[in-house]
């Protein structure tokens, strides 16, 4: 093939440049270019091979490209993801656990205390905590005088500041209540500091 591609080759009259064959101008002057000169075609006709000889495509054993799938199977009794996944699947339980035992205990320390903070019968408003604190707002159908009594014996109170003579308030170290009567119910707001 290299001695037909010479053949077809022609040289520019103008810079000398070489010209493939069948070109009108040369590809570095511009120049035109001489066709008289250029008289071997510039392609050959096809030929056909014997197909007995040469053998465009030929068959082979297949052969596995990726890796061994018997080599690289489990034992049908051991899974090593299924023994990971039971444990990590334990240690999720677990730690649930804990979680539940430790809210449980919080929230039975902190009823307990809010417990001799809720005056007996009286309607829950609004109970709040957050940041360890906590605020309670309730209100009873008993009288001033009463609910003053009972608080002043259960906080122990190392302030009391008398507003009115139907409003309190008690202070100890955390918990602060002011004691307010209204018509015929007693307003009491308990904040307990963290």
């Amino acid at each position: 093939m290299a001695g037909n591609t010479a053949m077809n080759v022609i040289k520019c009259q103008k810079c000398g440049a070489e010209c493939a064959a069948g070109t009108s101008y040369c590809r570095q002057c511009g120049a035109p270019v001489d066709q008289e000169l250029a008289t071997a075609p510039s392609e050959q006709a096809t030929a056909l091979l014997d197909e007995s000889v040469h053998a465009a495509t030929q068959r082979f054993e297949a052969r596995p490209t990726g890796p061994d799938p018997v080599r690289f199977q489990q034992p049908a009794n051991v899974s090593h993801g299924s023994r990971r996944g039971v444990l990590i699947g334990a240690l999720v339980i677990v730690v649930i656990g804990v979680i539940c035992v430790a809210t449980v205990i919080g929230l039975r320390g902190r009823s307990q205390a809010a417990g001799n903070l809720v005056y007996p019968g009286a309607r829950t408003i609004f109970d709040m905590t957050g940041d360890g604190g906590r605020a309670l707002h309730l209100e009873s159908p008993d009288s001033f005088s009463d609910v003053e009594a009972w608080y002043q014996k259960e906080l122990k109170p190392d302030k009391t500041m008398r507003l009115t003579s139907t409003s309190v308030v008690l202070k100890n170290q955390k918990t602060t209540a002011t004691i307010a009567s209204e018509s015929d119910k007693t307003s009491i707001l308990i904040k307990v500091a963290p």
